[in-house]
């Protein structure tokens, strides 16, 4: 019979050594990756918040309104009551235009103008004639001015002239001659055709478009 050697023997051995000794060195180095518990919750990741940059709206430049006053300019149409010719039944009113116009001056709007009115008018009768003359000058100063839209004309109109009444009949020859002056302080809203008045006169305001 034929045995085995003492180094026949260790070989199986030796290979089972190696193989637990490879084991334990793998088990020492061997670290796997954790795996979280099913009762953790996930962690949401992190979502940059936007930064919203404000961006100016431009102011809207609003024009400057032009006052109605600016460039304005017109007549006044000016009605005066002539007494002794009312009171014999003839034409009651002279009847004049006032042109007038608007300057502008820093900030305000000053009115200036002025102009005249004859008046002559005759009653013929069997017994002779009635005349009445009527030859006045006015001037027109003041302002213009209020809210855009409600503008008025605040004017003072200074009035002087002369009258004349001549009677002529058969054996009679008369002249009554008169003069005076009147002011009057008058507020006119900027319409066309604005009419102020009082006893014995009238103004209607004519705006030149």
């Amino acid at each position: 019979m034929k045995f085995k050697s003492s180094s026949d023997w260790v070989k199986p051995g030796g290979v089972i050594l190696i193989f637990l000794m490879m084991a334990c060195g793998l088990s020492s180095n061997f670290n796997p990756t954790p795996t979280p518990s099913p009762s953790s919750p996930p962690i949401a990741p992190l979502t940059p918040t936007p930064t919203t940059i404000g961006v100016g709206v431009p102011e809207e430049k609003v024009s400057p309104t032009v006052s109605r006053c600016d460039g304005l300019n017109g007549e006044l149409e000016m009605q005066v009551l002539v007494g002794p010719a009312e009171a014999v039944g003839l034409e009651p009113f002279a009847v004049g235009e006032i042109p007038f116009s608007v300057v502008s001056e820093g900030e305000g709007y000053t009115v200036q103008g002025g102009g005249a009115i004859s008046y002559q008018e005759v009653l013929e009768k069997d017994w002779g004639t009635y005349t009445v003359k009527l030859d006045m000058e006015s001037t027109i100063e003041g302002e213009c001015g209020g809210n855009d839209g409600s503008e008025e004309l605040n004017i003072t109109i200074e009035m002087s002239g002369e009258q004349m009444v001549e009677v002529r009949a058969e054996g009679f020859q008369g002249d009554y001659p008169w003069t005076g002056a009147q002011e009057l302080n008058l507020s006119l809203p900027l319409e066309d055709g604005a009419i102020a008045k009082g006893e014995g006169w009238a103004f209607v305001l004519h705006l030149n478009k």
